[in-house]
């Protein structure tokens, strides 16, 4: 054939010419890419995967607490037919370690893979861990496409430039070149053999997302190769997020995070569904009506039914919802339903089964209000009698356990308070929390969820940092843990927390303008912390909320 060759040709030259390079290899044990070691615990989403015990080996990709992505080439039995791959069990025993900087360690984890759904139009496989594995990041999926000439990242266990066998893991650098419909070409950085499967991502607005993962290279600059050219091609996933949700969702809770944050710009909704990706966030307003110089604001569900609460410039509080069909009801006044009072500062609200409990701040007292499962609103009552006064209110919170009792928090000066209205409308007093538990210190804010019979605590300290404590259902508190390795020592800007499908989730606003969030699963492990992307203005206020569905 005369003349030169399409883009569509010269890409299917490489990948064809690189299977047996890059692909993965079969007959020894493989070997990260070419740059330089990783720190320990960067990139700790990357996985070294195994196949029929040292007879291949490439590297993947987490991007849940079950789930990995990687090629397909890696399991198929001629790498070239990468799309062939059929699902179910891998054919050999295939185990993966994630989370392991450097391999002559403990640290990370290890897990079989026990099943591949494999894509049919790309180089790709999503790979089932035998287990869920805890504390590590994941990679989300990419929200938009690559475009020619972007800097990408990369991580991978292959050989190097001069290590046959590398016992860490090595990070790259990368140029973005053709993006095709269902390739990415990318240059830089030696891919190498045992890379097949890497992360390619990029850094967005301070997070790492994945854009694509390596499948095919050239082979130049790796130990042992005389090719000098350093090309590659890697799949992409930007374009495919829904079908990886449904493929790895199915496994995990079907329940979805709410988020709401009030920023300087607006108040704004998202979620963060059971795969743990994140939505994009709406414009409340927009949806629901305009509430004038909005305050603070709340939420909380009902059967998959998110209201939500906004306390405006004129002390009014506002409620509005989200139907579980995803449309919104406006946001309405409720000063005629819950009788007219001082001008609120701040609200809590929670779910109590049928209905809602709703805790205002209004000139320094304590009131409540309930919402039965008709929707009918009680009027404000005063608590402050039945609860004790305390003086210098600044902050409330909410929470429910288990026989209907309703948890309610606040911060006056320095110190948490806590009280609890039973299920038969009768109150405790106040209960000095700093004097009831250890390792407190002074408090600005403070989060409450229930899950099950006890009280989950977050508390931010005006020196600096976030602590987290329980309260158990008969009554005793534990010793409050520190949350600054994970969220940081700021003094944090707000904090929010939910119960979602039996485990704990907290948020936290930080100086700098940013929202971070992490959960602690059922066996009181915690994932690794993430920046939550995607709102408009700069945050200010953050509430936290769970629904199914």
């Amino acid at each position: 054939m005369s003349g030169k060759r399409s883009r569509t040709a010269r890409v299917a030259a490489l990948l064809t010419a690189a299977v047996s390079a890059a692909g993965a290899l079969t007959g020894t044990t493989a070997q990260a890419l070419g740059g330089d070691a990783a720190t320990s615990g960067a990139s700790n989403f990357t996985a070294k995967i195994d196949i029929g015990d040292g007879a291949r080996a490439c590297s993947g990709t987490l991007i849940n607490n079950q789930w990995m992505i990687t090629a397909a080439s890696c399991f198929a039995d001629d790498p070239a037919q990468a799309t062939s791959l059929p699902a179910g069990a891998p054919k050999l025993k295939s185990t993966a370690t994630i989370g392991r900087t450097d391999l002559t360690t403990a640290t990370g984890e290890v897990r079989d893979i026990t099943q591949l759904i494999p894509r049919t139009d790309r180089d790709l496989v999503l790979a089932k861990l035998s287990a869920p594995v805890y504390g590590l990041s994941f990679l989300h999926p990419a929200t938009s496409a690559p475009v020619a000439g972007e800097a990408l990242k990369g991580a991978g266990y292959g050989r190097t430039k001069d290590t046959w066998v590398p016992d860490t893991l090595h990070s790259a650098v990368f140029t973005s070149k053709t993006v095709e419909a269902t390739t990415l070409g990318i240059d830089g950085t030696p891919i190498c053999k045992g890379d097949t499967g890497a992360p390619v991502f990029r850094e967005k607005d301070g997070r790492s997302e994945l854009a694509a993962i390596a499948t095919n290279s050239w082979q130049g600059g790796c130990l042992g190769s005389d090719e000098t050219r350093t090309g590659a091609a890697a799949s992409r996933v930007d374009d495919i997020r829904a079908w990886i949700t449904e493929n790895t969702a199915s496994t995990l809770s079907s329940w979805n995070t709410q988020m709401l944050a009030k920023t300087s710009t607006g108040l704004y909704h998202g979620m963060r569904n059971s795969n743990g990706d994140w939505t994009g966030f709406a414009d409340v307003q927009k949806v629901a009506g305009t509430v004038t110089d909005i305050a603070y604001a709340a939420d909380a569900a009902i059967k998959g039914k998110n209201y939500i609460f906004a306390v405006g410039g004129d002390g009014h509080v506002y409620e509005a919802n989200r139907r579980p069909t995803g449309g919104w009801d406006a946001f309405r006044d409720l000063t005629n339903e819950l009788g007219a009072k001082p001008a609120f500062t701040k609200i809590a609200v929670t779910s109590t089964g049928p209905g809602l409990a709703l805790i205002g701040l209004a000139g320094g007292k304590v009131y409540h209000a309930t919402q039965d499962a008709d929707e009918k609103w009680s009027k404000w009552g005063d608590v402050t009698n039945l609860l004790g006064a305390l003086d210098d209110i600044t902050q409330v919170t909410t929470g429910q356990t288990t026989g209907g009792d309703t948890q309610i928090g606040v911060v006056s000066g320095t110190k948490a308070y806590h009280a609890i209205r039973h299920s038969d409308g009768t109150w405790s007093k106040w209960g000095h929390i700093n004097q009831a538990a250890t390792n407190i210190g002074p408090v600005n804010g403070m989060a409450f969820a229930g899950i099950g019979g006890d009280l989950q605590v977050v508390l931010t300290n005006s020196t600096g940092g976030i602590k987290h404590g329980i309260r158990a259902a008969d009554g005793t508190w534990s010793a409050f843990g520190s949350l600054n390795s994970r969220l940081g020592a700021d003094t944090m800007v707000s904090v929010g927390a939910a119960a979602v499908s039996g485990e704990f989730q907290t948020a936290v606003v930080t100086p700098d303008g940013r929202i971070k969030h992490t959960l602690r699963h059922a066996n009181g492990k915690w994932d690794a912390t993430e920046q939550v992307i995607g709102y408009p203005g700069s945050p200010q206020s953050v509430a936290l909320t769970g629904s199914a569905g």
